[in-house]
């Protein structure tokens, strides 16, 4: 056993002396892969050598590692396995309970009460709590709304309108045919201030010698019974459904129970609209019930929980009462879930704000325009003369306020119905030409020397600022054809002081004032602007006045009278033929593209702003026809919390 001692002991020192030498190193090649971007891989491939150290105790061998890293630059390309986007919120498709609604109201509520609506702005505003009989479809057809149906005699003059059975007023007492009849002797009462234009219903039976004072009843509307209520017509009137039982009037039916009592007792105020009730506990059909109006701040509403259609999702409605510019900063902060309408200068800033959809509706029932004062100048009518009127368009390039403005989301529009199917066939473009605006001009007037010598006001008041901002654009261009051009900004509150001449400064000494119009639903829309016995003809229009109780209403004006445009709108009332009737408006609006009752601007698109919070929105329904200006079912929208 001894002789082998020293081949161990060299066994042994061998090992330990191999411990304590230096290791060989081991190459490892890893691959670290890293993204940069979307449409590429990096790959970097990184040497370890790992260094093996080895120690050996009591014939135990003990292997330990060090790892030292060591990059090597060398990258390689590849085609990128698609990163999936993260993940957007979808809606649910079914009607979320509850919640808050916020939705821009402007101007707060100009009109003095319900019966007085006028301005777009009240008209918005009170539209949670107010209902139509139906509401014009996009394919021409009426969608019930407090009505289910309606059917017309053989012989065109005699409608039956039944109503929606189960509906109730806010307080509970049940909705009927009463109210819908009481609401016209309301509506188009003779001493209502101010007067209401007969434009739609103007066939309904004593309707217009009511409103004129002649007489104390209106036989062309009665309540047949709770549920029906018949119109007899004095003529057949093909747009009569499309016009006089929709939201157009912008009238919809009052309480009976309530009002009846007041303009009892207090029939003047009632007419006046000074009563409180209007601003403190008026009360309607609608999916929201009133609850207050805090003056320039905002109008509070709350779910009508017995309301007749499908249940109200929100339990509060807002309407925030703000100037533009702070709505468009409430949008994006969240204050606010709609803004209506949009300001086109702030449509693309918006569009890329995540935190707000902007959504455009084709505008197929609205333009901008000016009416045309035509007692100006002293009563000299100058505006009477077709040509003015003409050189007035051809003066102003109206495809750089649509361009500019309006930001493209707009067209030129050139008649009442240019745009439509009724359009004139060989309509006259009145595209921005100075030489042939000159021309004109000189004709009518003079040379610019003799312009000079007159002054145009433009005036519009608050509201649609693109719409008003279409007067300082006008005003540049009639300055280059040498007129003294002023432009008044008037508060709402003095709109119609203004045009009874009775504020300091107004009067007959303006010329042009904004419009809001278009055909809308139906064609015949035209026929009261253009009819030389409507109230609502532009002549009259341009120098409304009060009514006298002991003279009745005298009519000192110039009245806009065609006889063959007198001629085409009877045949037009009583066709029901499709296609001839479309000829019989094609060519009022040639008459119209000619003698140019009323100044065309420009159809707007109808933008608004919203946030993903609200749902359940049909804004093409809601805009499509012009009925930007109230709302189309709000009782359907309804509040998506995330």
């Amino acid at each position: 056993m001894r002789r082998h001692l020293p081949i161990v002991a060299l066994m042994v020192l061998g090992l330990l002396m191999a411990a304590c030498a230096s290791a060989t190193p081991q190459v490892i090649t890893v691959e670290k892969e890293v993204v940069v971007e979307k449409e590429k891989v990096v790959t970097v491939q990184v040497e370890k050598a790992v260094e093996v150290e080895k120690v050996v105790k009591e014939t135990v061998v003990v292997e330990k590692e060090k790892v030292v890293e060591k990059e090597v630059e060398k990258e390689v390309v590849v085609t990128a396995t698609p990163v999936p986007p993260t993940a957007v919120p979808v809606a649910p498709t079914e009607k979320q309970m509850g919640g808050t609604l916020n939705i821009w109201q402007p101007n707060g509520w100009p009109d003095v009460s319900w019966l007085h609506l006028s301005n777009w702005e009240s008209v918005w505003g009170t539209a949670p709590m107010r209902e139509p009989l139906f509401y014009n479809a996009l394919d021409g057809t009426l969608e019930g709304m407090l009505a289910e149906s309606w059917e017309v005699s053989d012989d065109g003059l005699t409608y039956l309108v039944h109503l929606r059975d189960g509906v109730k007023w806010h307080d509970g007492e049940p909705f009927t045919a009463h109210d819908v009849e009481f609401s016209y002797y309301m509506w188009y009462a003779f001493d209502k201030q101010p007067i209401t234009e007969v434009r739609y219903g103007t066939t309904i039976d004593g309707l217009k010698a009511y409103n004129a004072g002649e007489r104390d009843d209106i036989p062309g509307v009665k309540a047949i019974d709770d549920l029906t209520v018949q119109y007899t017509l004095t003529a057949q009137d093909a747009g009569f459904a499309n016009l006089a039982l929709t939201y157009y009037p912008c009238m919809n039916p009052i309480p009976k129970h309530i009002f009846e009592p007041i303009n009892e007792t207090d029939h003047d105020k009632l007419m006046q609209g000074t009563l409180d009730i209007w601003t403190t506990a008026p009360i309607g059909t609608g999916p929201y019930k009133f609850v207050r109006y805090q003056t320039d701040q905002y109008i509070e509403y709350e779910r009508n929980e017995d309301y007749w259609g499908d249940p109200v999702g929100p339990e509060k409605l807002y309407m925030r009462i703000a100037s533009p510019e702070v709505a468009v900063v409430m949008i994006q902060k969240g204050e606010v879930d709609l803004m209506n309408p949009l300001q086109f200068t702030e449509a693309g800033r918006l569009e890329a704000d995540p935190n707000v959809e902007v959504v455009e509706a084709q505008n197929l029932g609205n333009w901008y325009g000016l009416e045309i004062n035509y007692y100006a100048d002293d009563g000299a009518g100058f505006w009477q003369n077709p040509k003015a009127k003409q050189a007035f368009l051809y003066s102003i390039d109206r495809q750089a306020y649509v361009d500019t403005i309006l930001q493209g989301y707009g067209v030129v529009r050139d008649s009442f119905f240019d745009g439509t199917a009724y359009a004139c066939p060989t309509m006259v473009d009145y595209s921005y030409d100075p030489v042939k605006a000159d021309e004109l001009w000189t004709e009518v007037i003079g040379d610019k020397a003799a312009r000079g010598a007159m002054t145009i006001d433009l005036m519009s008041w608050l509201g649609l600022k693109a719409r008003q901002d279409f007067l300082p654009i006008a005003q540049e261009y009639l300055r280059q054809q040498g007129f003294r051009v002023n432009v008044d900004i008037i508060d709402n509150a003095l709109i119609n002081d203004y045009r009874y001449g009775e504020a300091a400064g107004s009067g007959r000494n303006w010329d042009f004032h904004v419009l809001l119009y278009g055909p809308g639903a139906d064609p015949g829309t035209i026929d009261t602007f253009m009819l030389p016995n409507s109230t609502s003809n532009w002549g009259y229009r341009s120098w409304p006045f009060y009514p006298d109780k002991d003279a009745g209403k005298k009519l000192d004006a110039w009245i806009y009278d065609n006889p063959r445009v007198n001629e085409l709108i009877a045949m037009a009332q009583k066709e029901t033929d499709p296609e001839k009737r479309k000829q019989y408006y094609q060519e009022v609006d040639c008459i119209w593209n000619q003698e140019i009752p009323a100044i065309t601007t420009a159809s707007p698109s109808a933008l608004i702003a919203k946030s993903p919070r609200l749902q359940g929105m049909d804004w093409q329904t809601n805009a499509g026809l012009g009925g930007w200006t109230t709302m189309y079912r709000p009782g359907d929208w309804w509040v998506w919390e995330q």
